[in-house]
């Protein structure tokens, strides 16, 4: 959510306006808005011609927002805008992922803890695992018949 100019001198004004109200024994701040706050008083007016210079290069369509501005803006904006929730793994997944811990479990691939080719233990396992979707009959023996009755058990339901 991008917030306008006006919207955060609207927020800033409710800010100071509630600043004020609660007078100043009253006030709370915590150290790290202390702080930002300290810095872009201190380093705004030093920066503030050049910043002018820079901003009137730019032209009109671009604008400078002052630094206290875009604090506050940035502020709301990250305490508004939810973070995005991690994906949910797949079943498919999950049960190509216990298969590969089968897998390294066993000797087949190499000696145990361990996978000598992961990239032909990966794709036999995703293929068990595929056929253990399908609903593919299990092989008599192997480190896959453990791989894809795992992944049965995993998926659930078979699909038609």
């Amino acid at each position: 959510m991008v917030l306008s100019a006006a919207d955060k001198r609207e927020i800033a004004d409710m800010l100071d306006a509630f600043a004020q109200r609660m007078g100043p024994e009253r006030q709370y701040m915590p150290i790290g808005e202390r702080l930002i706050d300290e810095i872009a008083m201190r380093v705004g007016p030093r920066i503030q011609p050049g910043l002018e210079t820079f901003s009137s290069r730019m032209g009109a369509g671009r604008q400078y927002t002052p630094i206290g501005e875009r604090i506050v803006g940035e502020a709301i904006e990250t305490a508004l805008v939810p973070s995005r929730r991690k994906k949910a793994m797949t079943k498919f997944n999950k049960a190509v992922k216990e298969g590969m811990k089968i897998v390294r479990s066993s000797n087949q691939y190499g000696k145990k803890g361990t996978i000598s080719n992961a990239k032909r233990a990966f794709g036999a396992v995703t293929k068990a695992v595929s056929k253990a979707r399908k609903g593919a009959k299990l092989p008599k023996k192997g480190v896959l018949r453990k791989v894809q009755s795992k992944a049965r058990a995993i998926l659930g339901k078979v699909r038609k």
